[in-house]
């Protein structure tokens, strides 16, 4: 596989945010990217982690093609380097005038009270599940835009399956487009998944060993989402079938999912 040299690229007047590491936009074949670099996990200062930095931009790379391969819209992303060090190249989706809303944004922007898994009244920036849902149905901004909830169950299954932990309110959203059409931005912000942060030696120690596997690959399992004040495993979710849209999401993706594993 070839890795583009994005060393003489200069940056563009695009911003981006985000805590996860360094990002510049530049101007690649005629479009928008936002470069990803990766993070300094040294200046983090993180527990048990012996890498400098992390793997991410391989992980985004590698991870957004995974959802390409199942079917689901995702941004593009081109793997290259830039000053010695392995970065990604992630299309940018945004038309000029285009504005994207993300779901933490349009969640706290809504007048009925909340009430969380536990019945309690919140002010609406959590992560709990039933606050979520409750959004996603009931929100006057979300109304004229199908296949909301889908989306997010879609996600919900593919980001158990690439391990990836970081989901969360503001790594997804609505595109506000300049004629005022909504739709919903592709699959965006993959970095954290497969393990990004480990060293070769601890995925070696994992995977000869079974319970270690096991245990991190479903029983140990957490994604950012809670019920009851607590993170949840997905695959909990997914086996107590109490949400049946988290079922029917099941039904669309495995078929796929199992038809392209020799590829994933």
């Amino acid at each position: 596989m070839e890795l583009i040299n994005f060393d003489n690229f200069e940056q563009n007047q695009r911003m981006y945010g985000g805590t996860a590491g360094r990002k510049m936009g530049i101007t690649y074949e005629g479009k928008e990217y936002l470069l990803k670099f990766p993070g300094n996990l040294k200046e983090q200062q993180m527990k048990n982690i012996n890498l400098s930095y992390s793997n991410s931009p391989v992980c985004e790379y590698i991870g957004s093609k995974i959802y390409e391969i199942v079917g689901l819209p995702v941004h593009n992303t081109i793997l290259g380097t830039r000053n010695n060090k392995i970065v990604v190249a992630c299309k940018d989706f945004l038309g000029e005038e285009d504005r994207l809303y993300e779901f933490d944004k349009i969640k706290v922007t809504f007048e009925p009270h909340f009430l969380d898994s536990n019945g309690n009244e919140t002010n609406g920036v959590g992560v709990d599940l039933y606050e979520i849902m409750m959004t996603i149905q009931e929100h006057p901004f979300l109304q004229d835009i199908p296949g909301v909830k889908e989306h997010f169950w879609n996600m919900f299954i593919m980001d158990a399956l690439i391990g990836n932990t970081d989901r969360n309110n503001s790594n997804w959203g609505i595109i506000l487009k300049k004629d005022g059409v909504k739709e919903i931005a592709p699959v965006y912000d993959n970095g954290n998944c497969l393990n990004s942060k480990w060293d070769d030696e601890k995925m070696r120690i994992v995977m000869n060993d079974a319970d270690k596997m096991e245990a991190e690959a479903y029983k140990a399992r957490r994604c950012i989402f809670e019920l009851h004040g607590k993170r949840v495993n997905p695959y909990h979710i997914i086996e107590s079938r109490e949400y049946s849209e988290c079922l029917e999401a099941v039904y669309r993706l495995t078929p796929q999912i199992g038809n392209n594993m020799n590829r994933i």
